[in-house]
């Protein structure tokens, strides 16, 4: 009995230490385990930026190239407008240039 005594007043440091041990490797892997997810959550928050900063660059570009075309089109738009109004003025001074020399064969004839 004596023997188990000492035995048991060995064994109770022994494993006193262990489940010290224990608690400061289960401590250090809690601490691991949230600088780990630190560190994700941190690129996945570096990822969301990347992505939220190419995704404005591209709409800026498309906004550009939009105001481009818009303002090409008005310009070509324009043009076509002069080009009829024109197109429109030379006819009407064909015509009436047209009228003026009947007119003018006519009252000759007579």
């Amino acid at each position: 009995m004596k023997y188990v005594i000492i035995g048991l007043l060995l064994a109770i440091p022994a494993l006193a230490d262990w489940d010290w041990e224990g608690r400061n490797d289960w401590r250090r892997a809690v601490a691991e385990a949230h600088r780990e997810r630190a560190q994700v959550m941190r690129e996945a928050m570096q990822a969301r930026m990347d992505a939220r900063r190419e995704a404005d660059q591209a709409r800026r570009e498309w906004q550009q190239e939009v105001r481009q075309m818009r303002s090409e089109w008005q310009r070509k738009a324009r043009q076509m407008r002069s080009e009829w109004a024109r197109s429109a003025r030379e006819w009407r001074e064909w015509r009436e240039s047209l009228r003026e020399s009947i007119r003018d064969s006519v009252r000759n004839w007579r």
